[in-house]
C-alpha cells in the first residue's frame, strides 16, 4: 500500500538553494503559470486538477544539471513533474501533489545533423528547430498544431502524430524515432540510451518514466509551406475534397 506524497513539511527555500547552480523560480504566479498545461479544455479535468501546483520550477541548463535535480527531488522524497511548453491538453504536464517542475526549455540546441537525421536537446521549439534546419534543406517530418510553441521532447513524450504523418506515419511506428537519451529518477539517477523497440518505453509516456533529455530523430526534405483554411458548405463536400 502507498500514500501520496507529502511536500507540506518541505522548506521549500532550503531545497531550492540545494539545487544551485541549477536556475530555480520560485514567484507564485510563475510557479502556477508553470504548473499548467490546457487541461481546462475538458470540464471533468477542469474539476480534478484545478488547483493543482507545483512548489517551484527548476530550470536545467544542461543534462548535468537534470542530474541535480533529479538527485535532489529522489533523496527528498519530492515529486518532480517533467514540462516542455505546457501546450498539451490532458493534464500531462501538471503536478498532482506539488513538488518541482522541471521546464526543459533551456536544453534546446541542436547537437548534430547529418544525411537526414538529427541529435536535438528536449527543450528545443520545434518551429526553432525548422529555422535552423532550412538553410541545410532539411525540416521536421511530422509537426503538431502546436508547432509554433511546443517542445521536440513534449511532442514525443505526449504527441502521436500530425502535419506529415499522411507521408510518414505516426511517432509510434518503427524509424520514427532512432533514439531516446533519458535521465531515470533511480537513486543514483542514470542515462540510458534508448534505440530500436527499447524507445516505445518512453515515448508517448508522459515523462512519467523517465526524463528525455535529446532525441535522434529522422528528418524530411525541407518544403516552402503555406497555410490555408479550406471553407465547405456542406460534410459531403468536405469529404469529397480530402
Amino acid at each position: 500500500m502507498t500514500t501520496d506524497p507529502d511536500t507540506s513539511q518541505i522548506d521549500w527555500a532550503a531545497f531550492a538553494t540545494s539545487l544551485s547552480p541549477v536556475p530555480v523560480i520560485t514567484e507564485p504566479a510563475l510557479v502556477k503559470q508553470k504548473s499548467r498545461d490546457f487541461y481546462w479544455y475538458s470540464p471533468i479535468l477542469k474539476e480534478k486538477l484545478h488547483g493543482k501546483f507545483g512548489d517551484l520550477v527548476a530550470v536545467p541548463r544542461n543534462e548535468a544539471d537534470v542530474i541535480l535535480t533529479a538527485q535532489a527531488c529522489v533523496s527528498a522524497k519530492v515529486p518532480l513533474t517533467v514540462r516542455g511548453a505546457g501546450t498539451g491538453n490532458y493534464g500531462q504536464a501538471m503536478p498532482l501533489f506539488g513538488g518541482v517542475i522541471l521546464e526543459t526549455t533551456s536544453l534546446d540546441k541542436i547537437l548534430w545533423v547529418r544525411k537526414g537525421v538529427m541529435r536535438v536537446q528536449a527543450g528545443a521549439r520545434l518551429k526553432d528547430i525548422d529555422a535552423q534546419l532550412r538553410p541545410q534543406g532539411w525540416e521536421l517530418r511530422m509537426h503538431p498544431s502546436t508547432k509554433r510553441t511546443a517542445t521536440i521532447g513534449g511532442f514525443v513524450a505526449g504527441g502521436s502524430g500530425g502535419v506529415g504523418s499522411i507521408t510518414f506515419g505516426q511517432l509510434r511506428d518503427r524509424g520514427s524515432i532512432h533514439g531516446l537519451r533519458i535521465v531515470t529518477m533511480n537513486d543514483p539517477p542514470e542515462i540510458i540510451e534508448l534505440r530500436g523497440d527499447d524507445i516505445q518505453k518512453a515515448n508517448h509516456a508522459y515523462g512519467t518514466n523517465g526524463i528525455i533529455t535529446e532525441l535522434e530523430l529522422p528528418l524530411g526534405p525541407a518544403h516552402d509551406w503555406s497555410d490555408l483554411i479550406v471553407a465547405f458548405d456542406d460534410f459531403m463536400a468536405a469529404m469529397r475534397f480530402a
